[in-house]
């Protein structure tokens, strides 16, 4: 497949929690050889121009409030960017500010919100995989949430080089009334 550029809408932690997964995600990656990322949850993506996708996200900037998601397990999968990670519930905030992005850009995205915040992206053996959901102390319960950050992404992601080119396109902070 042609690699191709997207623009991703990220939900950034806030701090304390931010560091503490900065803090696993360097862990688990240098244990295994992997790249380093951002703690981040996915809130849509969708291919774009720089300046649309800076207006979107100013806008669920402005229009948004800091939200809370519920962090119900951990989790792994065979997708790369989805090795291992926090898998959350589903939220009526989050699902509405997915609609506001898909709304807001002029392509359309076949991107399906499914919040989780991956924690390793390398290819690993089940038994490893098992072994760390089973043994990785990650909190569960309320991550608080207060910025949200654009990315130029290349798209596909199955190795680490379009994870190291990721570009900031606009960070924003959660500033709105709507919870």
């Amino acid at each position: 497949m042609t690699p191709y550029t997207e623009f991703t809408l990220w939900l950034v932690p806030r701090e304390p929690l931010l560091g503490l997964l900065r803090s696993t995600i360097h862990k688990l990656a240098a244990e295994s050889g992997a790249v380093e990322f951002e703690p981040h949850v996915t809130v849509f993506c969708a291919p774009s121009t720089g300046d649309e996708s800076r207006a979107v996200a100013r806008r669920i900037g402005r229009q948004y409030a800091p939200i809370e998601l519920t962090a119900e397990r951990l989790d792994h999968s065979e997708l790369y960017t989805k090795t291992l990670f926090v898998q959350f519930r589903d939220s009526a905030v989050l699902r509405q500010m997915f609609e506001t992005a898909a709304a807001n850009f002029s392509r359309p995205s076949n991107y399906l919100l499914n919040p989780h915040l991956s924690l390793l992206y390398k290819k690993q053996s089940l038994a490893t995989l098992k072994r760390l959901s089973e043994t990785l102390i990650i909190p569960m319960g309320g991550y608080p949430f207060e910025r949200i950050r654009m990315i130029e992404t290349e798209l596909p992601i199955k190795d680490d080089g379009p994870v190291r080119r990721w570009r900031v396109v606009c960070d924003e902070p959660l500033q709105g009334l709507q919870r």
